[in-house]
């Protein structure tokens, strides 16, 4: 198993870990200035989804590697989200959460060594260690909790 795949289990099998202990109120306890724990959730499973969906578009177009993603896009679309996490039912996020954990995990374990290769070199490894961007919001997860 690639280094990058263990820690995406790892941060998955976390996400279920935190999440199984979590009830509709602990999903409602505010994360930060905007968004919910419920809302953290559902970003991890957009962000997780959207990796995803990269991926699917780079093989279709024959692409060793994902097309680049700028950051003022990425923070534009995170803020335009935000307004619809919030929305969606609470009890809703943690299955989401996972289920697009897991199928973005199953697409980067079957990636070859080149790709994987590809994208280290070009500086983007959350595009294969999704585990990066799960903790970030997993530890703020875990201390909203207590």
């Amino acid at each position: 198993m690639r280094d990058h795949d263990e820690r995406n289990r790892l941060s998955r099998e976390r996400l279920a870990s935190l999440t199984a202990r979590m009830d509709a109120d602990a999903l409602r306890r505010p994360l930060g200035e905007h968004w919910t724990i419920a809302a953290g959730l559902l970003h991890l499973s957009f962000w997780d989804r959207f990796v995803l969906e990269r991926w699917k578009h780079a093989e279709a177009h024959g692409l060793d590697t994902p097309a680049a993603f700028d950051a003022l896009a990425e923070d534009r679309v995170n803020d335009t989200l935000t307004r619809l996490l919030i929305l969606v039912p609470p009890e809703e996020s943690i299955g989401q959460a996972l289920e697009a954990a897991l199928a973005v995990e199953q697409l980067i374990a079957g990636l070859s060594t080149d790709q994987v290769t590809a994208v280290e070199s070009s500086v983007r490894p959350r595009l294969v260690d999704r585990s990066i961007h799960r903790s970030e919001h997993l530890d703020e997860i875990d201390a909203a909790l207590g």
